[in-house]
């Protein structure tokens, strides 16, 4: 950089494609900094080198905030349309990537791997906000979309791969095609399928979780500086977790009674103590469950529900240890005593 408050071009591209080093990112964020028109300047650099296909992937470097202004808009719009707030489908305007207004939108929504969808494809957002909802992707492929959640995907799949981008939650089904691997990009991870069903969570800032409900998929994570990958694949029953920050995804051997049930109303407890049982009703039901004794709360209950009233998830608990439940102005009492070594 010289006193004129010019910089190196090549610096700047550099800087867009993620390949500063950590000195030059400093410099350049400093120049940034000192004014709009610096901005400005970096961002009619972006446009021009995008049209020129210097920027592959197209570059992060956008206004997010006006990006998320508009979306927000977009989307009071239709709700305001419809009368509901269900989920979603937004079109987003086939302008290419040069306009820069497609790259906005995603990384507003959170989304960073630009490499997923093709600019001469028309994007679609399906959003969910205060419900869970369900759509059928292009291939005939279901999804289904949790609360506050995001899904960019293709008008159609034209490429070899089926690629869509998540941000938040999302079971898919996946319509088996051998010759079109299905490709979900969720935060810094990517999950790869032939045909098979599983769940992913991703909400910013809190890692990336899979849970494979049939078939077989891959975890990865590609580290765009030096260009390797690692991976681990996940069968059906199995988790795996991509950390906040790691570039090493791994299996989580941790069992969550709840982890779908957000979807199927379905708790599953596996040897699971009673005190954790009755937390998880009591946040699911908005019940008051109480013991008579603290060494009730040690028995290891082995049982799923799905979509089942409280009265009998809790008489179903009462019959395994041989317990009396009792219910007094909405508050439930299970009595008797401990389970047995046994059941511990």
């Amino acid at each position: 950089m010289n006193q004129n408050n010019q910089i190196d071009e090549h610096l700047l591209l550099q800087y867009l494609l993620g390949k500063s080093d950590t000195e030059a990112k400093r410099e350049i964020e400093e120049w940034l900094n000192k004014s709009e028109a610096n901005r400005k300047q970096l961002e009619r650099l972006e446009v021009l080198w995008l049209e020129t296909g210097k920027l592959l992937p197209p570059p992060v470097m956008v206004d997010t905030a006006a990006a998320w202004q508009r979306l927000s808009a977009r989307i009071d719009e239709v709700e305001n349309e419809t009368g509901k707030r269900r989920g979603l489908i937004i079109r987003m305007p086939t302008l290419g990537w040069a306009a820069g207004i497609a790259a906005a939108v995603l990384i507003a929504l959170g989304f960073w791997w630009f490499g997923v969808l093709s600019s001469q494809e028309e994007l679609l957002v399906l959003a969910s906000v205060e419900e869970v909802v369900k759509d059928t992707l292009p291939d005939g492929s279901l999804v289904t979309l949790n609360k506050n959640s995001s899904l960019l995907y293709p008008e159609t799949f034209k490429t070899g791969k089926r690629e869509v981008t998540l941000v938040g939650e999302a079971f898919f089904e996946v319509t088996p095609n051998p010759g079109k691997p299905f490709i979900v990009q969720a935060g810094e991870a990517g999950i790869q399928v032939l045909g098979t069903s599983f769940d992913v969570c991703a909400y910013p800032d809190k890692g990336v979780e899979v849970l494979v409900s049939t078939g077989r998929v891959v975890l990865f994570h590609v580290n765009r500086q030096p260009g390797d990958s690692a991976s681990v694949v996940l069968t059906a029953g199995m988790k795996g977790l991509l950390p906040v920050g790691s570039g090493e995804p791994e299996v989580d051997t941790r069992h969550t009674p709840d982890d779908l049930f957000w979807m199927n109303q379905t708790l599953e407890f596996r040897q699971t103590p009673l005190s954790e049982v009755i937390k998880l009703l009591r946040d699911y039901y908005h019940v008051q469950i109480r013991f008579s004794s603290e060494a009730i709360s040690f028995c290891r209950l082995t049982a799923s529900f799905t979509a089942e009233p409280i009265e009998l998830i809790l008489q179903v608990i009462a019959d395994t240890f041989s317990l009396e439940l009792k219910e007094n102005d909405g508050t439930y009492l299970l009595t008797g005593n401990d389970c047995g070594e046994a059941n511990r």
